[in-house]
């Protein structure tokens, strides 16, 4: 374990990114099974099952998705600034996750074309969509715990509050 400390927030996003997917991917199940199981829920449409979560969750989704290149980017750089260097791929995720990023917009532009829109999704832009959330949460996981093993990080709420409040004091 590494003593170097970085004063980079940066990863906070890389972070995000599995968390935000698992929530989207949770609520969506949550609202079909709720959709199935209780006829008075009022969503009689495919598309209203899929829209739903797909917008009101789908877009921060895919906001921390496309911070995460930069991100990345930026802790890196702070990481080297400092004096590490993260190992493997972990040095290179920003630049996979930019890949990453291309696909999940070629899959989401995917789903949505078309006139019948997501009554009958595009089932090039679904597997599009779904191999760029499993590929960018996974380079997130990874990210993080190779940043781990070069990077003092906070262990415990209690010092994640002090990393976050180091900067207030200025």
């Amino acid at each position: 374990m590494s003593e170097l400390r970085v004063r980079s927030r940066w990863w906070y996003w890389v972070a995000a990114v599995p968390l935000v997917a698992a929530f989207w991917v949770v609520t969506a199940l949550w609202m079909v099974a709720v959709v199935a199981l209780v006829p008075e829920a009022g969503a009689s449409t495919t598309s209203a099952v899929v829209s739903i979560p797909a917008v009101a969750l789908g877009l921060p989704a895919l906001a921390a998705y496309l911070v995460m290149p930069l991100a990345a980017h930026m802790d890196d750089r702070a990481i080297r600034a400092a004096g590490g260097q993260l190992p493997g791929l972990a040095a290179d995720t920003a630049r996979v996750t930019a890949v990453v990023d291309l696909v999940l917009v070629a899959g989401v532009y995917r789903f949505f074309e078309g006139s019948n829109v997501v009554s009958e999704p595009d089932p090039v832009g679904t597997l599009l969509v779904a191999a760029a959330v499993v590929a960018g949460a996974w380079l997130a996981v990874r990210y993080v715990r190779a940043r781990r093993e070069v990077v003092v990080m906070p262990s415990g709420f209690s010092e994640w509050r002090a990393e976050l409040r180091e900067g207030e004091r200025v």
